[in-house]
């Protein structure tokens, strides 16, 4: 969220585009972060296929998200585009770093 507060302060005309990119992945990838802890936690062996299943889970959100909010919001998609990779990437890497540090 903080992220979020810096890049919007300097350009206050994409906030909304810039939050709503940032909201959807930031959301999911905490889930998805806690629900992984909780099923490492219980039962080790089923880790991977929780991440198959929550990887074709987050795929149809995405995709639902993407035609909401495209068909229902009139703004700028450009920054709205940069913000959701950006942030989908940084939260996969991070989930990627969570992931190695409870399997070692």
């Amino acid at each position: 969220m903080g992220t979020w507060g810096l890049i919007a302060g300097g350009m206050m005309q994409y906030a909304k585009e810039i939050f709503l990119g940032m909201i959807a992945p930031l959301i999911i990838g905490v889930i998805s972060i806690v629900y992984l802890s909780i099923v490492h936690k219980n039962s080790p062996e089923k880790v991977t296929s929780v991440i198959v299943k929550s990887f074709a889970g987050k795929m149809v959100f995405y995709a639902v998200y993407f035609v909401y909010i495209f068909a229902f919001y009139t703004f700028n998609p450009m920054p709205f585009i940069l913000s959701f990779v950006g942030y989908f990437i940084t939260l996969h890497i991070g989930e990627a770093l969570f992931l190695r540090s409870i399997f070692n």
